[in-house]
């Protein structure tokens, strides 16, 4: 395991100096998990898009650990009923997976539209997912597909549904992978047209679907029914949504049923 530590200062003439911090690499899991647990003010960093970004905003850790070359954890492999999902595979990995491509190519797409080119090369589907920024659609995704968020953790090991927004994560947990489950015949489809004021993921399987609402919320909303999924209906079981300059909370609640709607309309055919 490296550590080092750092005296940092600017890293540009537009942003705050980064406060100094204690860098440790662990090389397992466990060794991030006791480094994390000895640590009174400690955080994860891997790709590190977030976190520099709030690093430079004034916010401040004594412990980095960086994660990024522990072993296993960028694998995307195939596991029969579901796909696990390294929380260190970035979205590139995602998108030019062979093993999604075969098992789960709906999702695929659906990830494809993450971030631009920089983010997508850097970026990791678990700093996706552990940011919980409103407008990150990972989690919007995997809650409509039923998978699995996987912790390790100092107790062993933790599993959290992904749908199960504003769910405390495991305290010190290292999230290792996320599982996504392979069924036959159901279908995805993930609508950002509106973005950043409303995305929405829609899942059919039979007469069975799933709707996984974006931006529009400071954490995803999901709502699941049986047969048709209806503009008006969706709307008004809503929330309050959001209301900002980039678009009020009754717009943004009207055009959640709409693009909703309008994903079950295109995985049936049209025939609802």
């Amino acid at each position: 395991m490296y550590t080092h530590s750092t005296d940092a200062g600017w890293i540009s003439r537009s942003h705050r100096a980064i406060s100094p911090f204690r860098l440790v690499r662990p090389s397992t899991p466990e060794e991030a998990i006791e480094v994390f647990s000895d640590q009174p003010n400690a955080t994860f960093i891997a790709g590190g898009i977030d976190l520099v970004r709030r690093m430079r905003g004034g916010d401040k850790w004594n412990t980095v650990i960086d994660i990024s070359s522990i072993d296993g954890l960028g694998a995307i492999e195939d596991a029969g009923d579901v796909v696990r999902i390294g929380a260190l595979a970035t979205h590139w990995d995602v998108e030019t997976s062979e093993v999604l491509a075969a098992r789960l190519p709906d999702f695929q797409t659906a990830w494809m539209t993450i971030g631009n080119v920089r983010v997508r090369m850097a970026g990791t589907v678990g700093g996706n997912i552990l940011a919980r920024e409103a407008g990150y659609d990972g989690g919007v995704i995997l809650g409509v597909l039923g998978a699995e968020l996987v912790f390790a953790s100092a107790e062993g090991e933790v599993c959290l549904p992904a749908d199960s927004a504003g769910a405390e994560f495991p305290a010190g947990g290292l999230l290792k992978r996320v599982d996504v489950p392979v069924v036959p015949n159901r279908k995805l489809l993930f609508d950002r047209s509106l973005k950043p004021m409303v995305s929405a993921a829609v899942s059919v399987e039979g007469d069975r679907h799933a709707v996984g609402i974006g931006c529009a919320f400071p954490e995803p909303v999901f709502r699941t029914g049986n047969g048709a999924v209806e503009a008006e209906e969706l709307s008004a079981d809503l929330p309050e949504p959001t209301g900002n300059p980039m678009g009020s909370s009754a717009y943004r609640r009207r055009m959640v049923g709409v693009i909703a709607a309008r994903a079950y309309r295109t995985l049936t055919g049209g025939m609802h």
